[in-house]
This record gives C-alpha cells, structure tokens and sequence, in this order.
C-alpha cells in the first residue's frame, strides 16, 4: 500500500479490536478518526493517544442518516482518509426457540448496513482521489453456517459476497475491499462457558491485521489452528457436519 495523505477512519474505535488499531495507526503516524457510539470511551482514547492525532466522532453505524451526517462533518474539516477499517460489530448466540427477526435485523444493520453505508459515502471521493482502500472485519464463522450463528454468519457472509464482488468492479480504479477474517479474540463479543483454544487478545489481533494490510494482504485470517479447523470442517459431508455440530 502507497501511504499517501495517512488519514484513516476506524468504527467500533472504543474497544476491542478497532482500540488497538487506534493504537497501532497513531503510533505509525497516522492520523485517526475514531468512530463509536460511546462519546466518554472516544474521549478517553483520545487523552491516551493524543488530540492531535486522534478525532474522535460518535456515531451509530446502524443508522444511515448517522453515517451520511458525520461523512459530511468529515469533508467539511477538509479529512480526506484513503483507508477504512470497518470494523463494527454485533452478535449473540441464538436458541432453537424459534427464529429472532429483531435479532437478524438488529445485527444485519450493524454488520453488514453499518458497512457498506461508509462504501456508500466515501466510494465516489475515493474515485476522485485515485484510490483507497476498505478494510471489512467479517469471521472464520462465515465460512460455513455454525449452530447459534444463524445472524451473525449470515451477515458476515453477505459482506464477504459484496466486497468481493466490490472488489473486482473498483480494482481498475485502484480500491481494493479487504476482508478479515478473525477466528476467536477476547472481546466483549466472545460469548463462550469454556476457553477456546488460540483465542487471540486485541491487541495482537490489531497489530496482526495492520502488518497485513499495510503490506497488501488482501483476505486476512487468523489465527492458523481456527483456518485450518474451518478448512476442515468445510471439507464434512453434510450428514457427518450435522452428527457433530447440531446444537445440543
């Protein structure tokens, strides 16, 4: 990647994996603009990595008149970033109670419309400036449907399928939409009774996905045992994928 004017923007800045991108973009010399929707937790960012280098914008990626509002604001500072990590997001564990509509539209405006909402405002201006780049975080869980996951793989899976397909249209123009895709890290997100094996803090998370993209990884997956598992598991028989993952 050509690290031109070094502005980025991250959503879901206030913790987990977007905090310590924060961190790691700041201490490369970047300029941030730190998306979140906890005003208090942006501004404690921002007494950590500096004012200077950190701006802090709150902001609910769920809602599109949010996003359109603050893109705005943005170009109205005269902040042009060439790179987004898109990284917002939202899940819960599902039962066999029945399907949750709220829950999937709750989690698909976060994770997939709390995306491409920021593909929407910036992709032009992008065009204009000849090229920057999209960072989406989606999930090994995408890979293939998981019991408990129905929402949250789907719309991981959609927004594999879109930057994707983003991808190959806006190439010549020098976009690129990069996908990540975190097996387990420590964050509040992780809903779990019992460790999982090569879980991943944030932190190291963050610093691994920053290397890659800033050396042009395109499809970032991590950590190698949960590739390698889901590699596997992709390669099930339905019948014998259902007598071993079917929720108890």
């Amino acid at each position: 990647m050509v690290e031109t004017n070094k502005i980025c923007l991250i959503t879901g800045a206030s913790s987990g994996i977007g905090k310590y991108i924060a961190h790691e973009m700041v201490h490369r010399g970047w300029q941030v603009i730190a998306i979140a929707r906890r005003k208090n937790k942006l501004d404690e960012l921002g007494e950590v990595l500096g004012k200077e280098r950190l701006i802090p914008m709150v902001c609910d990626v769920s809602k599109f008149d949010q996003v359109k509002k603050v893109s705005t604001e943005i170009k109205n500072k005269d902040l042009y970033p060439t790179l987004f990590f898109l990284n917002a997001g939202d899940g819960d564990e599902e039962n066999d109670k029945g399907l949750d509509w709220e829950l999937h539209k709750r989690i698909f405006d976060v994770n997939y419309f709390g995306t491409i909402s920021w593909v929407n405002q910036w992709l032009a201006l992008l065009k204009e400036k000849e090229g920057g780049i999209f960072v989406a975080t989606s999930s090994i869980q995408s890979l293939r449907g998981m019991p408990g996951a129905a929402a949250y793989g789907a719309s991981k899976s959609a927004l594999n399928h879109c930057f994707e397909s983003l991808d190959a249209v806006y190439y010549k123009d020098n976009i690129r939409f990069l996908l990540i895709y975190p097996g387990p890290v420590d964050t509040a997100m992780l809903k779990t009774d019992k460790p999982l094996p090569c879980t991943w803090k944030p932190k190291k998370a963050a610093k691994y996905i920053v290397r890659e993209v800033l050396k042009g990884s395109t499809k970032i997956k991590f950590p190698l045992f949960w590739v390698i598992l889901m590699k596997v598991v992709n390669l099930l028989p339905n019948k014998l994928y259902l007598r071993i993952f079917r929720m108890k």
